[in-house]
């Protein structure tokens, strides 16, 4: 159903009520569904879900002009049309909402929207060539690849991996030793990071990839062990703290929550398109 602006009555946020109409809320059902605001040109700018579809739109009418509800105003001022599609259930709901945003790309939808920019985490190792260990943080599975990476993700921060990529880059540094002479071979490769440590021990491999996957944390544990042995590491306690908090909150908010998505779908596999992340996660009960 779609509505355009009529003059009425005013509310909290007077230009919803110019643009669909003093009575709309009334006319919205107290069900789980799905709305689109649109612009002139019948672009979608938002998409939204909601267990309420009146109780949702109500809080649209009534946005007063504070920060938390600054994004609503913005959504409404924006608009020239909302509809909404009722759905048989919230987890209905959800997943048409990720259909509708994957479809669209809403100028106002963050989350979900550009889900081509979900980053993975990789890892590649070559015992013959120094026990070298490269790890990458990438948006270019394809790319990382077709250059013999085993990847991890896709996951949905990235701010979350980039800020734990970082921390590995700092701590990694410390246990084996950083070269660049190996990182020329990938070249410039669009939306990637990539490191090269030599002469790591032979368990950091497996260690690192459990890691990865959200099997195991021990390679935490290993960082902090070994870590404590190097002095220059011990002169630089507190951003190794910070790093080491930011891997363990990257363990347990990405790698961890996506392990027990893929494992209650069945699925083996560490790596899955970016486009399928968000509904995995929104098709388990």
């Amino acid at each position: 159903m779609s509505w355009h602006g009529s003059d009425e009555a005013s509310s909290m946020n007077p230009q919803f009520d110019r643009l669909f109409g003093a009575d709309f809320i009334a006319n919205v059902p107290d069900a789980s569904g799905v709305y689109i605001f649109r612009n002139a040109g019948g672009k979608a700018i938002y998409v939204g879900k909601a267990k309420s579809l009146k109780r949702r739109l109500t809080q649209y009418r009534l946005a007063p002009r504070r920060k938390a509800a600054r994004k609503m105003r913005k959504i409404v001022q924006q608009a020239t049309t909302l509809e909404y599609q009722v759905c048989p259930s919230e987890k209905d709901a959800l997943l048409l909402e990720n259909k509708l945003i994957l479809e669209h790309k809403p100028t106002l939808n963050v989350a979900g929207a550009y889900s081509f920019l979900y980053p993975y985490l990789g890892i590649k190792a070559d015992t013959e060539r120094n026990h070298l260990v490269t790890i990458c943080y990438s948006t270019s599975p394809e790319i990382m690849e077709a250059h013999g990476f085993e990847l991890f993700g896709a996951f949905r921060s990235r701010d979350t991996v980039g800020e734990a990529y970082d921390a590995l880059a700092f701590l990694l540094a410390f246990i084996g030793h950083l070269t660049q002479a190996e990182r020329k071979q990938y070249g410039e490769v669009p939306y990637t990071r990539i490191l090269c440590f030599r002469q790591m021990a032979p368990g950091w491999f497996p260690d690192l990839r459990s890691f990865f996957s959200g099997h195991s944390g021990r390679c935490l544990e290993r960082l902090v062990t070994e870590l404590l042995e190097k002095t220059d590491a011990r002169q630089q306690a507190a951003d190794i703290q910070l790093h080491l908090k930011n891997l363990k909150y990257f363990f347990a908010a990405e790698a961890v929550k996506l392990r027990k998505t893929l494992d209650q779908h069945g699925i083996q596999t560490s790596m899955i398109p970016q486009s399928d992340r968000d509904r995995l996660f929104l098709m388990l009960d």
